[in-house]
């Protein structure tokens, strides 16, 4: 039983600490004005999770993933050094995902998908380090290809 006490007097200090989070440039900071690192997470006020996020000496340095207020994703994108890295996908309310993109040390790179509320694939498109590349594809409703343009 004080087990259980102290675990959740450890989760509540822990959330009333990730309130005090401020965010000056692009940094975020503690209560104490020192960069924070950890997992930051803000709560809708219904006390539901609305962003999670990891920060490496002040810097987003991992997955921040975002939750509609019922609880299921919205979004996960991924961070190096506070620059997006990795794959970034969003789903619309319900959970069908809408976008799929890649960056790497904060430029698009590679390919990006974009589908519509019925999950049919709408745009394909690449990056190489920011610039377009490659054949760049739009479908119709129905997911046949409509249209191509070649980088």
């Amino acid at each position: 039983m004080k087990k259980l006490i102290l675990l959740l007097a450890l989760v509540v200090t822990g959330g009333l600490l990730h309130a005090q989070l401020v965010e000056k440039d692009g940094i975020y900071y503690d209560f104490n004005n020192n960069p924070y690192s950890g997992t930051y997470i803000e709560y809708y006020p219904e006390g539901n999770v609305h962003i999670e996020m990891r920060v490496q000496d002040g810097k987003k340095d991992g997955t921040t993933t975002y939750y509609f207020e019922d609880g299921s994703k919205k979004e996960v994108r991924n961070f190096k050094n506070n620059k997006m890295d990795g794959t970034w996908i969003t789903w619309d309310e319900d959970g069908t995902k809408v976008a799929e993109a890649r960056y790497d040390n904060g430029k698009k790179h590679g390919k990006w998908f974009i589908w519509d509320e019925n999950g049919t694939l709408r745009y394909e498109m690449e990056y190489n380090q920011g610039t377009k590349t490659g054949i760049w594809a739009i479908y119709n409703e129905s997911g046949e290809l409509i249209s191509e343009r070649e980088y």
